[in-house]
């Protein structure tokens, strides 16, 4: 069976994500250092396990998507008529049956995309906390930014869900196009927009403090600068993506195709510290043996990672002149 180009697509975007996410998880799993000490990030931390959650959200979309293009690739919303159904050599029940279906799709596959942006977003956020925690009131900070992300997430999936009401108005064949409005799902797109660019905003903006504490050399300031920066260009696809969604009938089509390159580009930023860490570990030779000074003390900085203990990273942060480690 020869897949659409747009059904290609989105199983292509989704396929680099798992990948990507898999390599995490098993590169956590496979090499631990054979003794834990401070400087080792090879372990398995919470972080870790939203990573690895994501990928129930990430395949639940993709097979959602893909199902609903392939049963219905011209996004079609009205009654079969006899004349479609014999081009597709099916009974006009059952063709009605494929597009009701296709429509009834688009409900958890909003849903799911918007779990799997916002699980990474939780990933991102306890990542920052093990630093950003021991700065002056940086756990209000993580807290006031976690419970953000928690009633921004339930902001998109209620507006999903009420914005037809009832229900059955979303998948519900029409002869006219333009019945019902609320099909076109415009509530849920720039409620999915606004929460999705404010709480990236905020995670891009939160471990910044950070530099100000650090003893680090000027090219580590500004690797380490633009490793939290990089998510500044999910929010640019947010806000981008919106005039051309808009400019055309809100495509379910384009809609989908910016959300699969967001989705993509969310799952890269989310894991860009993690290799950035594999890569300075290849090369500087992550010592597997009791944690010592030299370790601590190296100039060429690499992403590490702090204690969990607030009070620990303290002590931590003492001990090294402020010198910040992350994943």
């Amino acid at each position: 069976m020869t897949l659409s180009p747009p059904v290609a697509f989105h199983i292509a975007s989704g396929s680099i994500c798992a990948s990507l996410i898999l390599l995490r998880s098993l590169y956590r799993v496979l090499f631990r250092c054979r003794v834990h000490h401070q400087s080792c990030y090879r372990r398995w931390r919470l972080d870790d396990t939203y990573m690895a959650l994501a990928l129930l959200p990430l395949a639940g979309r993709t097979a959602c998507i893909s199902l609903s293009f392939m049963l219905n690739p011209s996004e079609t919303t009205a009654p079969a008529t006899a004349a479609e159904a014999a081009a597709q050599n099916m009974l006009v029940a059952q063709l009605d049956v494929n597009r009701i279906v296709s429509l009834k799709l688009h409900l958890p596959g909003r849903i799911f995309y918007a779990l799997f942006l916002w699980t990474l977003k939780l990933c991102l956020l306890t990542f920052y906390s093990r630093f950003v925690s021991i700065l002056p009131r940086g756990k209000i900070a993580i807290k006031i930014l976690r419970w953000f992300i928690i009633l921004s997430f339930c902001a998109v999936v209620v507006t999903t869900l009420v914005e037809c009401h009832p229900l059955e108005l979303v998948w519900e064949l029409q002869t006219d196009p333009s019945y019902p409005a609320c099909r076109r799902a415009l509530a849920n797109l720039l409620t999915m927009a606004i929460c999705n660019a404010c709480t990236n905003v905020a995670l891009v903006v939160l471990p910044f403090p950070i530099l100000r504490n650090t003893r680090l050399s000027r090219k580590a300031q500004i690797q380490l600068g633009f490793l939290f920066g990089i998510g500044a260009i999910v929010v640019m696809i947010t806000i981008l993506r919106l005039p051309f969604i808009l400019r055309q009938p809100v495509s379910q089509q384009a809609r989908s195709m910016w959300a699969s390159i967001e989705v993509l580009c969310s799952c890269v930023v989310a894991n860009t510290a993690f290799f950035y860490s594999v890569v300075k570990d290849s090369q500087h030779q992550h010592d597997d043996r009791a944690h010592h000074t030299s370790t601590v003390q190296e100039v060429n900085f690499y992403l590490q990672s702090l204690p969990s203990s607030p009070g620990d990273g303290r002590t931590q942060l003492a001990k090294q002149q402020a010198t910040v480690s992350t994943a």
